[in-house]
């Protein structure tokens, strides 16, 4: 029987979005969206499901950064050989042939390059000596167009021969479920002279997907310069790949028809009148336009408006907010604002769970209100979250990222050019990880027009790269870089009788409460006075208000440490805290919160121990890893990282 919960690795999700562990009781916020795939569904629910996300409109370039090539998207998985490795091909063998993945809700099927129907099995079989194998899933933008995606594969793997300058061993299987068809290819790691078979990372990185490209590009023909969406973006009140065309060709907020490449005047005319009905461009002359300078950020705001508030109300779904939707407004944040409030949900924005999120509060000036944030990583702080958390968000100022100071800084070194290559060269010890992120920045800058695309990983990156990288992310990001913290874990209600430092704690013996508004300033008004009786029940604090002073917070704060190293402990093994300079090992079991602080749970053979936490952590729930302080800085390793000694800097 087929596995229905296992996805495609084109649609994987956030790892923090499924978790093994018990939630505690009540309800717990969640950062992943609403209305994913679930376990119970069928597989033809499961392919409608899919189908129906694909349909969401993405903004893309209009003019493909690959020079007309059709888009692919390639992903390669190199998986050493061992017993539980050949159990999970197996595994993986019978995904890509479950019900319902073939064509026209078929069952699946192998194919190898010169038969149709392949023994997928007897290829797993004969992986089972090697080193490794590999896996591919090779994703065309066009594969619904593709005549034959049989052929379409084996002449990619041909391709891919050549390049090797060997034959290989191989199966496929097409899935047509998911609303783009698309290959899963399984190669063995093994060339035909029995040696084993070795694919560069840059060949991983680019060569597969440009032969993949290259190929799709000469049996369709060229890309066609507008997106399969184009007809409903012409007319759509938000910012499409046209209207970053049309910015492009403008010359100090003008644009003449006469600047738009002839195959797309039509098009442009289209929503140049569109634009202009709507208030969002005016008519200079007879084929002329004045576009405003904040027309992109315009367009951004308004499309994303009404994303944004749907996001807002999926959030307080089933939860203590509600019945109070009528409540909800949005919250803008200026560098140098803060907003505290209690955790009422988060919800993606659109249809991608890792895109930008919308996070509601019930703050403390009266507002139930909802902030955008860039991406789920964001957010992540307030995974496992449970509602009612007390939480902070600050504005700060956006800075020019690192990894765009470090591509500029290489670049003007080597003539102005980027490439993975050049970078290993002028910078011999960083890892291959960190470079390849680099990579993927440009790429996304390259959409952006912040640098030029020449192909094969190489960049043009012009001498004011830094800024037109600042100015792509205030476009789509705002103008303030937001930051997520949580002061209280607990809920108000169960910060009254909690032994441990609260948030309601910090509020004693000052007015900021007085200040406060709305129903969350009455529940710290109510909760105060209890608290209050709490602490002189624990013989603290001092005074009439309640006042508490250092030993007193030194005093909960060492009853929580101990609170949460009882419960970790409780099944024998001893709890320490890394400290400056230890080395740690052991599998990232989960998060806990200290006071402000939250900590990584590892738990080794021996120990637990408890690290620092960074969002970046939560891609390697479950995983064996190693970790080290230095000056409050903790660098993890993880996997095979372990012994090639390639760490993950969080």
């Amino acid at each position: 029987m087929t596995d229905k919960r296992e996805t495609d690795l084109f649609d994987f999700r956030p790892p923090m979005t499924a978790r093994r562990e018990k939630p505690p009781v009540g309800k717990v916020g969640r950062v992943a969206g609403l209305g994913r795939a679930t376990p119970e569904m069928t597989p033809r629910q499961r392919a409608q499901h899919f189908s129906a996300k694909t349909q969401t409109t993405r903004v893309r370039p209009v003019t493909a950064a690959t020079g007309g090539q059709r888009r692919v998207m390639v992903k390669a998985r190199v998986v050493k050989m061992g017993p539980a490795a050949s159990k999970a091909l197996m595994t993986h063998v019978r995904y890509v042939e479950r019900e319902g993945a073939g064509e026209a809700g078929a069952e699946g099927h192998f194919f190898d390059k010169t038969s149709d129907s392949a023994d997928a099995p007897a290829f797993a079989r004969r992986c089972e000596p090697d080193r490794h194998h590999f896996r591919l899933i090779v994703n065309p933008e066009d594969g619904r167009d593709l005549p034959d995606l049989k052929a379409y594969a084996r002449q990619f793997m041909e391709r891919v021969e050549r390049d090797m300058g060997t034959s290989i061993d191989w199966v496929a299987g097409a899935h047509f479920d998911t609303g783009r068809p698309h290959l899963h290819i399984l190669v063995r790691g093994k060339r035909d002279d029995g040696r084993d078979l070795v694919l560069p990372r840059d060949y991983v990185s680019h060569g597969l997907r440009g032969r993949a490209q290259e190929l799709a590009t000469e049996i369709l023909g060229p890309r066609q310069e507008m997106s399969a969406h184009s007809e409903r973006d012409l007319t759509a009140d938000r910012f499409t790949a046209m209207d970053r065309t049309l910015i492009g060709a403008a010359s100090d907020g003008r644009l003449a028809l006469t600047d738009v490449p002839d195959a797309m005047r039509g098009d442009a005319l289209r929503r140049l009148v569109h634009l202009e009905t709507g208030g969002w461009v005016s008519r200079e002359g007879g084929e002329t336009w004045r576009l405003p300078g904040d027309l992109r950020e315009r367009l951004q705001a308004f499309g994303e408006r009404e994303g944004r508030e749907r996001a807002a109300t999926k959030a307080l779904w089933g939860g203590e907010w509600s019945g109070q939707l009528s409540r909800l407004e949005p919250v803008a944040m200026q560098p140098g604002e803060r907003v505290v409030g209690a955790y009422a949900g988060t919800a993606p924005i659109g249809a991608y769970d890792n895109g930008p999120q919308v996070l509601v509060l019930d703050t403390a000036d009266g507002r139930l209100g909802h902030l955008r944030l860039p991406t789920v990583q964001a957010v992540l702080a307030l995974d496992r979250v449970a509602e009612g958390a007390i939480v902070e968000v600050r504005a700060t100022a956006l800075k020019t990222r690192p990894a765009d100071q470090t591509i500029a800084e290489i670049a003007a070194e080597r003539g102005g050019i980027y490439s993975a290559a050049e970078h290993k060269a002028a910078r011999p010890a960083d890892s291959d990880p960190f470079i390849e992120r680099h990579v993927r920045r440009l790429e996304a800058m390259g959409r952006e027009g912040a640098c030029e695309v020449l192909g094969d990983g190489r960049f043009r990156v012009p001498q004011d790269y830094g800024d037109r990288a600042a100015l792509a992310d205030r476009a789509r990001d705002g103008n303030a870089a937001m930051e997520v913290r949580v002061l209280d874990a607990r809920p108000l209600k169960d910060q009254i009788d909690a032994k441990a430092h609260t948030y309601l704690d910090t509020l004693l013996a000052r007015d900021a409460q007085t200040s406060m508004q709305g129903p969350f300033g009455e529940a710290v008004r109510r909760a105060l006075p209890e608290r209050a009786a709490t602490l002189r029940g624990l013989s603290l604090g001092s005074g009439d208000p309640l006042a508490l002073g250092a030993k007193d917070v030194h005093a909960l704060s060492t009853m929580e440490v101990r609170t949460v190293f009882e419960k970790l402990g409780a099944h024998g093994k001893p709890v320490f805290m890394a400290a400056s300079g230890q080395t740690f090992s052991g599998v990232y079991m989960s998060k806990v919160q200290i006071g402000r602080q939250p900590f990584a749970v590892v738990e080794g053979r021996h120990a637990i121990t408890l690290a620092p936490w960074r969002a970046a952590l939560e891609a390697c729930r479950g995983q064996a890893m190693t970790g080290s302080v230095q000056a409050g800085v903790v660098d993890f390793r993880f996997g095979q990282q372990l012994g090639r000694g390639a760490g993950v800097e969080l």
